[in-house]
C-alpha cells in the first residue's frame, strides 16, 4: 500500500513537470520582434530585397530602412522609408495600421502579408 502511495506521488509530479514544460514552450512562442523587408510584390512583379537595394544605388540613394517591428504588447511600427513609418497595433494573424486591417501568415522566419495586390515579405532579424 505504501508503495502504491509513493509510486502515485511521483507519477503525480512527473505529470506536473511535463504540463509545466509543455505550458512553457507554448507561451515562448509569439510573432513580436522585428522583421526586415525581404522581397515586393506590386503588379505581379517582385523584387527581393538586394534588387530593391541595387535600384536605390542605381539612382544614388542610400536604401532606407524598411522593417515591420511587432512589440509583445500588441503595438508595433511598419517603416517603409525614411518619411513613411506608422504606428501598428497587431494580434495574431492581423496588423491593424490607420485603421485600416492587413492579415498576415508566418512561415518558417519569413511573415507575409496582402492589401489592395501588394504583398510584403519579411524577415525575422
Amino acid at each position: 500500500m505504501r508503495k502504491l502511495r509513493i509510486l502515485s506521488a511521483v507519477l503525480a509530479m512527473v505529470m506536473a513537470i511535463t504540463v509545466s514544460f509543455v505550458l512553457t514552450g507554448c507561451q515562448g512562442k509569439s510573432d513580436a520582434g522585428r522583421y526586415d523587408v525581404y522581397s515586393m510584390t506590386e503588379n505581379g512583379e517582385t523584387r527581393t530585397v538586394d534588387q530593391l537595394k541595387e535600384l536605390y544605388e542605381g539612382m544614388g540613394l542610400d536604401f532606407p530602412d524598411m522593417y515591420l517591428q511587432l512589440n509583445a504588447d500588441g503595438t508595433g511600427e511598419l517603416v517603409l522609408g525614411d518619411d513613411d513609418s506608422n504606428k501598428v497595433e497587431w494580434k495574431p494573424g492581423v496588423i491593424i495600421a490607420n485603421g485600416e486591417e492587413a492579415k498576415y501568415t508566418i512561415d518558417g522566419d519569413k511573415l507575409s502579408m496582402e492589401k489592395d495586390g501588394k504583398k510584403l515579405v519579411f524577415k525575422k532579424a
